[in-house]
């Protein structure tokens, strides 16, 4: 098994010697987040394990026993009348491993047609994605988990359509006595099959992720410091000859320099903590530079790149809903209902029949 999970992890170095990042990629809504308690932590909840089956969704080597049998919803209100949802099932199966099902489907609302003048006609258009996702999650040691999903992608923009095809690769590690956990995943390794336009295909975002998270051993809370894109370092954009801009308070110019190695190691880190109060009620709190340092106006960033979330049981249903600030203009309401269709999965039992 350590064999296996050694050629796992080469696999991924290659991965990432040989990918590259270009200024642009199709398919964003691989990155949208799929449910309200990853949200609510920042966006990125890869390395905790535990019954959340959402949760398989984003790294598969989450998926375990104890999701079995459990179907999420999740509904999601952005800007302008667009919106998108999730719903998954999970299923394990003792011999194979633990598998589950997605389907992600995006509208962003009605556009009028105009032309050139901005003179309307009446009529209107739609723009839309689909992502259906197959994962598997399987614990190699008592610590560690590998898994992978595949994802079938459509995207259908008025006249224009495409369709592509992309996987991810996760792995975990767990130590339960120290309440560490790990996580790394290589999302998005694929390929747009038809372009929306001919002899044009694009790249996907591609994206890989390291991510640890750590209980306090006397505190009812959970620490979570991820790293994303770790295949390129700089993620920042620098026009050199951009317009200087005037010190308001001298009104010399401000010199334009290139960011240095801080600026550009903190545009990868997302930081998030949950409260714990019972395993039935729960808050989360995240902050992601990135999303603050891309969206912010020069007149006013608020509470860009924060995000708040809750989760609490009700009878048989889990509830979760959480708000991320995404740009000063607006804010991402996200709610997720989860429930365990049918029956636990146990342990079959060792009978041990004693001599008479």
């Amino acid at each position: 098994m350590i064999k296996v999970f050694l050629a796992f992890v080469f696999l991924l170095t290659s991965i990432l010697a040989f990918s590259q990042v270009g200024g642009t990629s199709t398919y964003q809504f691989l990155n949208f987040t799929n449910s309200a308690r990853i949200e609510g932590a920042g966006g990125y909840l890869i390395a905790v394990k535990d019954n959340d089956a959402t949760l398989g969704v984003e790294n598969p080597a989450l998926l375990n026993k104890s999701m079995h049998g459990y179907l999420a919803l999740d509904y999601v209100n952005q800007f302008a009348g667009a919106n998108y949802g999730f719903t998954s099932y999970t299923k394990h199966y003792d011999s194979l491993a633990t598998f589950n099902a997605s389907l992600l489907f995006a509208n962003y609302g009605k556009f009028q047609y105009a032309d050139v003048e901005g003179i309307r006609n009446g009529s209107s258009f739609t723009a839309s994605d689909f992502d259906f996702r197959i994962g598997a999650g399987r614990e190699i040691t008592e610590r560690i988990s590998l898994g992978i999903n595949v994802n079938l992608l459509a995207s259908f923009y008025e006249k224009y359509n495409s369709f592509g095809v992309s996987s991810t690769l996760g792995a975990n590690y767990y130590n339960k006595e120290k309440a560490f956990y790990a996580g790394l995943i290589i999302k998005n390794i694929g390929y747009q099959i038809k372009g929306y336009t001919k002899k044009n295909n694009e790249s996907l975002p591609f994206n890989t992720v390291l991510s640890i998270s750590k209980k306090m051993a006397h505190a009812p809370f959970r620490l979570t410091l991820t790293y994303h894109n770790l295949q390129k370092f700089n993620l920042l954009y620098f026009d050199d000859k951009a317009p200087l801009e005037k010190d308001p308070l001298t009104g010399e110019l401000i010199e334009n320099k290139p960011p240095g190695f801080g600026k550009k190691l903190v545009q990868h880190l997302v930081i998030g903590g949950e409260l714990i109060f019972t395993k039935n009620f729960n808050i989360q709190l995240g902050y992601n530079h990135n999303i603050r340092y891309l969206n912010k106006t020069k007149a006013k960033a608020g509470a860009t790149g924060l995000s708040f979330g809750v989760g609490f049981k009700v009878k048989r249903f889990h509830v979760a809903y959480s708000i991320g600030k995404r740009h000063i203009a607006g804010t991402n309401n996200h709610i997720t209902i989860a429930t365990r269709i049918g029956k636990t999965k146990t342990p079959k039992k060792i009978v041990i029949l004693k001599p008479e």
